[in-house]
């Protein structure tokens, strides 16, 4: 159990002081555009995330982190999504267009510079057990195998990087691919949808504690699957 705790806390400030380095540029161009009405009005930082997250800077760190999924980042543009969402429920076309195309961008320079298998397991969290399971998805149903991705906990980079192998039509894979992104985006939608009446003002109030709550969620399910492919 100790060994446990050890291990899911490093794993956790990794994972937590990743994301605060990747919106970091984000916000910081944010706050310089509207550093005159920051400096007078001294916004609490949720107030402060509410703003931004109905931002330009927003759609483009959307964009920016679904592309970097699909090549080598770690952590799931949905669950940036869910953080999002309740920030901007009326704006879901506006998330999911951005989102869907950090994913075609992110997935055609995946398929195009394909890394190195050796380069490729030394990305963070992704062990062999992943590859041939996705080798196996390919083999069996071939293009169609991108559909097991969702809910498979395999990463979608995964798929992407032996895509290159197969030699898919790209424009086929782009579009199985925006199929598979929008059945979960969707799901998550509709259930932040159903939940955004009743929780919006609580996560207004207290969107610093819920992103540190939701990041240890992740964190945990996050080593699950690496545990099971392991």
């Amino acid at each position: 159990m100790l060994t446990y705790l050890v291990n899911y806390s490093r794993n956790f400030l990794i994972i937590f002081c990743a994301m605060a380095l990747f919106f970091a540029p984000f916000v910081a161009v944010f706050w310089w555009r509207n550093r005159a009405t920051i400096k007078e009005n001294k916004p609490h930082f949720n107030y402060f995330m509410e703003k931004f997250f109905l931002s330009h800077e927003a759609d483009a760190l959307v964009f920016t982190w679904a592309a970097a999924e699909a090549i080598a980042w770690f952590i799931i543009p949905e669950f940036l999504l869910f953080l999002v969402i309740f920030m901007r429920i009326h704006r879901k076309f506006d998330l999911l267009k951005y989102d869907l195309l950090g994913t075609i961008v992110g997935s055609v320079i995946a398929i195009l510079w394909h890394l190195p298998q050796s380069a490729f397991l030394r990305l963070p969290y992704i062990r062999p057990k992943m590859l041939v399971q996705a080798q196996t998805w390919y083999h069996s149903h071939g293009i169609w195998g991108l559909l097991y991705q969702p809910f498979s906990g395999v990463p979608y980079k995964v798929f992407t990087h032996e895509a290159a192998n197969y030699h898919f039509f790209i424009p086929a894979f782009l579009l199985i691919a925006v199929v598979a992104r929008m059945v979960r985006y969707l799901i998550i939608y509709e259930a932040t949808s159903a939940a955004y009446p009743l929780l919006h003002r609580f996560v207004r109030k207290h969107y610093a504690i819920l992103f540190v709550l939701a990041t240890a969620i992740f964190t945990a399910l996050l080593l699950r699957v690496v545990q099971v492919y392991s």
